[in-house]
């Protein structure tokens, strides 16, 4: 978006004088951050045009702004307006945030420290939306559905399920997908539902130092915020560290966000739920939830990018070496 075009909508809201700072683009937004000429920061968020993106947008403000009024470092509105922008024959809608200070980490970065902050993080905000109404909100278990939908339909086709032997060398078991199924419909009847985030990564999450002391300091982009049961935001959120911590153990990043991060320093603690159908074994349901997130993470890449590269992305790499050692994929024979 065009300085002119930012400046038009920053006096909408009847500020003006800004500073614009660099823009940002992620994946679902642009941002817009500037100073004000007291030297304050705001940031005004520009999104993409999707189905319900007023609804998401709203959704999204009244979550955080919830858990920012009760002392956590989420994102909050500095005007409870959301723009409508047209230009030409698009329309998008955006919306204006108080700036947040602290920085993400590189992947590469994340100490044990991190690591327990982002579990402490996670745990205090689920013991603060326990009380807040999910009423307008998707249930995660729909919004799960509908993607395991569009990821049955991608699997079985025929050419892909060619391509992915003939260049990758791994089969996706129909099995794989029906599990997935099969815990989403049993997580409904679970008791604790709950407001939930359901995209605490790397990405949405601020770290800042304060009288030398790591911290977090912001938590970021509620748009996916559903109604659920909150071990469907920890699974999401394990499933992300598991690749990204490339330089430790699956058992330290479980123990370090699980359990000396999210029950040990967070107001709630983490519950292990099995899951009984009939089998030999009964099945953790956070280890059936990795499977899906991890295999959600694995349609995504195959969709969009070039079969033939993706070798050369480390984050699918080890995607793809997770699911096989899981037994999610098949990995043929060379």
């Amino acid at each position: 978006m065009e300085k002119k075009a930012v400046h038009r909508i920053l006096a909408a809201y009847g500020i003006q004088g800004a500073q614009l700072m660099a823009v940002q683009k992620g994946y679902r937004n642009e941002s817009h951050p500037f100073r004000l000429p007291d030297g304050g920061r705001l940031n005004f968020i520009v999104y993409k045009n999707e189905p319900d993106i007023q609804q998401t947008i709203a959704n999204a403000n009244r979550v955080a702004d919830y858990a920012a009024a009760r002392g956590l470092p989420a994102r909050t509105t500095y005007d409870p307006r959301i723009l409508r922008i047209a230009s030409g024959q698009r329309t998008r809608f955006g919306s204006l945030y108080a700036y947040l200070p602290g920085d993400t980490i590189p992947w590469e970065a994340y100490t044990k420290e991190h690591i327990k902050l982002l579990g402490k993080a996670m745990s205090d905000l689920h013991a603060v939306l326990a009380a807040l109404p999910g009423d307008s909100l998707p249930h995660v278990d729909d919004v799960y559905t509908n993607i395991l939908d569009c990821m049955g339909r991608y699997f079985e086709d025929a050419q892909v399920q060619a391509a992915i032997r003939r260049k990758l060398g791994v089969l996706v078991p129909a099995r794989s997908l029906q599990k997935c199924r099969a815990v989403l419909h049993m997580s409904r009847q679970l008791a604790g539902q709950q407001v939930l985030h359901m995209d605490f990564v790397r990405g949405n999450i601020l770290f800042a130092s304060q009288n030398e002391r790591l911290q977090v300091s912001g938590i970021l982009d509620f748009e996916k915020t559903a109604y659920g049961h909150p071990l469907f935001d920890i699974a999401r959120t394990l499933a992300f560290l598991l690749v990204d911590c490339k330089y430790k153990e699956a058992g330290q990043v479980r123990k370090y966000f699980l359990y000396s991060g999210y029950t040990k320093r967070g107001a709630s603690a983490f519950q292990s739920i099995t899951f009984s159908n009939g089998l030999k074994k009964d099945i953790s349901i956070i280890e059936l939830l990795l499977n899906l997130f991890l295999l959600h993470d694995f349609y995504k890449f195959l969709r969009h990018n070039p079969y033939e590269s993706l070798h050369l992305n480390e984050h699918f790499v080890r995607t793809r070496r997770l699911l096989i050692r899981r037994g999610v994929l098949h990995k043929l024979s060379a």
